[in-house]
């Protein structure tokens, strides 16, 4: 056998295929020659080998293993305390310190996210009551030249079959009168509130 090869075999780590039996008749045959003469892979396939048949005692044994009661308990105490003594007073400070940073950071960009959110609302709220006030003032706007218009016929119509323009006084004089009673009772109802 060539140095190469030996040395081939060698780089390879076949140990662990050796052991698990998946080697062709081959390369079995070529690595068992190379164990006759190399010290090297003969250890590595004893520890090898002890190795797995630990594996195996271990994974066979059901034995449990007793556990003291409250263990978890136990376990967390010890690793809090041990914590504190490895962590000193500066590295405390400057941990606070990053957390104060980061939570300040994260306040920023949710205000930040908050403001744009609330801007949006009263635009759209600024938007809806602008939009409604323009709608009552095209209806009151509306209503007040359907009024002229149906004022116009009627007065036109009366005065012309009439051919006077007393009928026109009166109804104007009885608007007058209805409108200072209205504007009275208004008076009256906001004194008494």
């Amino acid at each position: 056998m060539s140095t190469a090869t030996i040395e081939k075999v060698c780089d390879r780590g076949l140990v662990g295929t050796y052991v698990d039996g998946e080697l062709d008749a081959d390369l079995t045959k070529l690595f068992e020659d190379h164990l006759e003469s190399c010290a090297e892979c003969r250890f590595e396939l004893r520890a090898h080998r002890l190795f797995v048949c630990e594996l195996d005692a271990a994974m066979t044994d059901s034995g449990e293993v007793p556990v003291p009661r409250d263990f978890s308990k136990i376990i967390a105490t010890r690793a809090t305390t041990d914590m504190r003594v490895v962590r000193t007073r500066s590295e405390h400070r400057k941990a606070l310190t990053i957390c104060i940073i980061l939570s300040l950071g994260g306040f920023a960009l949710l205000g930040a996210t908050a403001l744009t959110t609330v801007f949006r609302i009263a635009e759209k709220f600024v938007t809806t009551v602008f939009g409604l006030a323009s709608f009552v003032a095209s209806a009151v706007y509306d209503v007040a030249a359907g009024l002229v218009v149906i004022s116009r016929v009627v007065s036109g119509k009366m005065i012309i079959e009439t051919g006077s323009l007393w009928p026109m006084l009166v109804l104007l004089a009885f608007g007058v009168l209805i409108l200072s009673r209205l504007i009275s009772n208004y008076h009256r109802s906001g004194a008494t509130e």
